[in-house]
């Protein structure tokens, strides 16, 4: 499935929220497995995107694998994955990536974004960055919210029902 993926990026094309996040799912279906997280889908109908369907999917793989890490580091007995796909309006859709996880304390809400910036011991510290460059080229935007830590987070994906036209 990943290989169907792979390819030349900047290509614009109809794509399915509800299948993206599927996919997102699925390839880090292993991972949410070993940590026990319990994956709700809260998929609003929404229509067909014209995206670049790598880009996307590049941002929801790192934003499911990063909850899942986040759960798998938290005590809860009961670990949730929340995900939902919404009109925000007649332009834009979102969707919601929200964990019961370890959370994000406050003062790294202003720099997960940041090129470099890792919590984990492993990390590279550039998916979140390239993850949000990645959105604002799509003409929409990736937004984290966490309440401190211990008390979950919630990345937001926002994506424009048709794309941004070029400069050329």
């Amino acid at each position: 499935m990943q290989q169907s993926f792979a390819r030349v990026a900047d290509v614009v094309e109809k794509a399915a929220l509800a299948s993206l996040v599927e996919d997102a799912i699925q390839l880090n279906s292993t991972a949410l497995a070993r940590h026990g997280v319990t994956v709700i889908r809260r998929f609003e109908e929404v229509p067909l995107l014209m995206v670049d369907k790598q880009k996307a999917l590049q941002i929801l793989i790192n934003l499911v694998l990063n909850a899942t890490y986040a759960l798998g580091e938290c005590n809860q007995t009961v670990k949730r994955l929340i995900i939902t796909i919404a009109k925000m309006d007649k332009e834009y859709v979102m969707i919601r990536v929200e964990d019961n996880g370890i959370g994000i304390p406050t003062e790294n809400l202003t720099r997960i974004f940041a090129h470099g910036f890792t919590t984990r011991p492993d990390g590279h510290g550039f998916g979140l960055h390239i993850g949000a460059i990645n959105a604002r080229e799509m003409g929409g935007s990736l937004s984290a919210a966490s309440e401190g830590a211990g008390c979950g987070a919630i990345f937001t994906l926002v994506l424009p029902m048709s794309p941004p036209a070029k400069n050329l």
